[in-house]
Formats: structure tokens, sequence, C-alpha cells
């Protein structure tokens, strides 16, 4: 990998974009500042719970990614990191949970899975949202060179958030999703903080040039992993209790803001 003066993280949803505000790809001043701080030798890393499909609209912006809040690392085209789910493991959370009347997500980095009794679930996601359909597929036609790095749980009653993690505590993280009913699963131990951490240190970068910008609490870890976390104007109360600074909100150019205040560009 290439030697860099430091490196800055950036969240994707209510840091990049902001479906509040209807900002749906980052704004041109922020692909502005990202150029500036490449120039100024500084690597550019975006840090997402999605999986690199779902950050198709921006991730071409950045010389990397980490995903799937933590499983995958890519810098420059390199895969530095992919940790995922043994099948083992999955079918034991499918056998158990899908009988509670849930919608369980299988993600992979190019794919998300799902079992066939939720085609018709799928294909109504797909047209909201105006996604390519490609983009999902049953469980039925899963490639063996796909690795499950994430698996995204949708429920109806609030006690199968309560009772997976008590039943999981020692396989999964979960991160809930602050505004709707689902939940995103990864292996114990893999968080964004974990991913950081672990590049900051394969990049030999000194951990006082690492920076964070995040807004939810799958970020907490993550700021806490670098020098200095930077909370975005909209963000939960456990990224404020960490941050070192706040910033602007997506529609105010937070992040131009900050690297601004923090003289990295």
């Amino acid at each position: 990998m290439k030697q860099y003066k430091g490196v800055v993280f950036f969240d994707y949803d209510g840091t990049t974009v902001d479906e509040v505000d209807r900002i749906k790809t980052a704004t041109d001043k922020t692909i502005e500042s990202l150029k500036k701080l490449k120039e100024n030798g500084y690597l550019t890393m975006l840090c997402s719970g999605r999986t690199k499909r779902f950050l198709e609209a921006d991730i071409d912006k950045f010389q990397g990614a980490i995903t799937c809040n933590g499983s995958y690392t890519e810098v420059d085209g390199e895969i530095v990191r992919d940790i995922y789910i043994p099948d083992e493991l999955l079918f034991r959370v499918i056998d158990e949970y899908f009988p509670r009347d849930t919608i369980i997500q299988m993600d992979t980095q190019d794919v998300t899975y799902y079992l066939h009794n939720d085609a018709e679930f799928f294909a109504y996601f797909c047209r909201l949202f105006n996604l390519p359909d490609h983009w999902y597929a049953p469980w039925k036609f899963r490639k063996a060179e796909h690795h499950i790095t994430k698996l995204v749980m949708n429920y109806k009653t609030p006690d199968v958030f309560e009772d997976f993690k008590e039943e999981f505590v020692n396989d999964f993280e979960c991160a809930k999703h602050v505004r709707e009913n689902f939940f995103d699963i990864t292996l114990k131990g893999v968080t964004k903080g974990d991913a950081v951490s672990e590049l900051i240190e394969k990049l030999g970068i000194d951990p006082k040039e690492s920076y964070a910008f995040g807004d939810a609490d799958n970020d907490v870890e993550m700021m806490k992993a670098v020098g200095t976390g930077i909370a975005m104007g909209r963000h939960s109360d456990a990224v404020g209790e960490v941050a070192a600074m706040v910033t602007g909100t997506v529609k105010e150019e937070g992040i131009t803001q900050g690297l601004e205040k923090l003289g990295l560009i």
C-alpha cells in the first residue's frame, strides 16, 4: 500500500449523505474537499454499515472503504480484510428466527441473498427504492465465492431483537437502526473501530493523524479508535460523548466545515 500522511474516515448515512434532508449522494463541496485531502497526502476512507454494492453512488469518490460495520476493508483496490459469517452459524440464525416472522438479508459485497419465501418483499423493496433487481437474489443462486459478511434482520416485535442479542451474545455484534425495526448483525468483535485500528496500524500512520466523521451509535467505536472524532450536526448522544468536536449537518456542508476547522484542507 502507498504511504500516507494520515487518514480520514467518513461514515455514509447521516454523514456523507442524509435522507432527512434528501441528500442522496455526496455534495459537490464534499467531493472537492475529498480531492483536496488526497492532494494533501491523506487517505480518504468511506466507513459504512452498507456493502460495496449499496455504496455505488459514491464509493469511487474515496480511495478505499470499510464496509459491513468493519467486516470488509479495501484500499486502492487491494482487499485488506474479509471477515465473514460461517455457514453453520448462519443456518442456526435462519432456523431459529425465520419462523418468528422476520425477514433476513444475507449480504455479500456484491449481492444480497434472501430466502425464497421473501421474494415478494424484496421485489417490492426494489420497486419502492428504485434499486436494480440484480442487487438481490434467492439463496439457491448463491455463489460459493460470495462470503456473507453481514446479516440484516427485519422484525415486527421488539422481543425478537432482545432475544437475539441475549442468545447470540458470544457470537454476534448487533447494531440497531435508529428509525426502523431492523438491525445489522456481524461477527463478535467486528466493529468499525476494530477495522479502523487495524488499518491505521498496517499503514504505519501516527494515530494522531487519523480522523473520523460520524453521527450514529455504530460510529462510536470508530471515533474512539482515531486521534480526533468529529460529530455531525445531527448525532446520537453516544457519539456526542466521544466526539472531540461538532460540525454542521450534511446540508450545512459539515464535512467541509470540519476539515477546514481541523486545518486538513
